[in-house]
């Protein structure tokens, strides 16, 4: 094992959370970092030697890069004397929530409860906004990532999916292995796969893209539609039950239109889940945010979405963790979507895009971490429904 020690210098919190995230994708050749918050280092340990250098490397270009990026809050809803707990041990000894295994959760009961009345209260924002409901199958073609350029930014979150092949041979050779297993699966499974065509989708919302392929709006027009379907998002050693999953449910709205529109678009939905953490007394805040870009081409594009405040997140605080757990975003995509499927405004122009997400699970994690895990301590408006 080798030990490196990196100086953090005056990196903002933000800047150090990108690194620690990038380094712990690469798990395989990084088998600990340890954040020493006195002395304002990071202490890295290698597997070999010949990590060395390139590890050395993508520190430093990951903190030059965090350099041009400025924390700002947009808004925020502060509650006095708010009690911020750590639940995940009462979360892991709850008979609600039903642990499948690394980054797969059920819920039961009250947790159940809460996550569909928060699903409730984001379809009833989406239906205010006139938004015509989508449904999606959770199993995408791998060409629908290749068109939108995914793999190129975000390989580490794709997960792939293959089947065995139309072969009788194959079958009956897997099936009498399985067998004499105890019904376990060979581990040189792999050989037998057939290549992946297929992907379990990271974006709920990225079909509807496609969908809009050559549309023109009409004068003036918002298209708006809204999707709720599970999301995969392979996340290495980092799963916390709620918190970060493989496997979660989203609710995004996407609005299609001119850009003003669109911007006010977002601020009209920022109000709405404002509203909503009111009338729960939750404190959060959003915050000009970008998507944690890992790979040496994709760098600058953090600038560009902090640049040109793109992106927002809403954040729950969890001082317990250090850090805030991001529970909504509120991204203009510019036209970034519609250049690629050619869908334009009235006078030709391309259209542009932006897409309201809200993690539902996310959700009940940051609300638990401030009203507990016991129904009757939380606000009426829930615990009514919940009964």
């Amino acid at each position: 094992m080798i030990t490196r020690s990196y100086p953090l210098g005056a990196a903002t919190s933000a800047a150090v959370d990108a690194l620690i995230e990038v380094l712990r994708l690469d798990c395989d050749n990084v088998s600990s970092v340890e954040h020493d918050r006195s002395e304002a280092t990071l202490c890295v340990e290698l597997v070999g030697h010949e990590h060395v250098e390139r590890i050395d490397a993508l520190v430093k270009s990951t903190l030059r890069t965090q350099r041009f990026i400025a924390p700002r809050v947009v808004c925020e809803h502060r509650v006095e004397g708010v009690e911020i707990r750590d639940i995940d041990d009462a979360l892991a000894a709850s008979p609600h929530l039903l642990r499948l295994g690394a980054g797969l959760c059920g819920l039961d009961g009250p947790l159940l409860a809460l996550f569909q009345w928060f699903e409730r209260r984001f379809r009833v924002l989406a239906a205010s906004f006139g938004a015509r409901e989508q449904h999606y199958p959770v199993l995408v073609p791998i060409e629908l990532l290749e068109e939108v350029g995914y793999f190129a930014h975000f390989p580490q979150h794709a997960t792939l999916c293959s089947h065995f092949p139309d072969s009788l041979p194959v079958l009956e050779s897997v099936g009498s292995g399985a067998r004499g297993a105890d019904g376990r699966l060979a581990d040189s499974l792999a050989e037998h796969l057939c290549t992946p065509r297929h992907v379990l989708t990271p974006g709920v919302c990225l079909p509807c893209y496609r969908q809009l392929k050559g549309v023109a709006l009409e004068p003036g027009e918002v298209r708006t539609l809204t999707m709720q379907n599970p999301v995969f998002r392979y996340e290495g050693a980092g799963f916390r039950p709620l918190a970060r999953a493989w496997n979660f449910s989203v609710r995004d709205i996407v609005f299609f239109g001119a850009f003003e529109d669109l911007r006010e678009r977002r601020r009209q939905v920022i109000e709405g889940c404002m509203s909503l953490c009111r009338e729960l007394e939750l404190e959060v805040r959003v915050e000009l945010a970008n998507d944690p870009f890992f790979l040496d081409a994709s760098r600058d594009k953090a600038i560009y979405q902090r640049m040109g405040e793109v992106k927002y997140e809403l954040l729950f605080d969890l001082p317990h963790r250090d850090q805030g757990l991001a529970a909504a975003s509120f991204n203009l995509h510019r036209d970034f979507y519609t250049k690629i499927y050619d869908t334009r405004v009235a006078d030709g122009e391309p259209a542009e895009s932006a897409c309201m997400g809200f993690g539902l699970e996310r959700w009940v994690y940051g609300f638990l971490t401030q009203k507990g895990l016991d129904p009757a301590n939380w606000p009426a408006a829930i615990a009514e429904t919940v009964g």
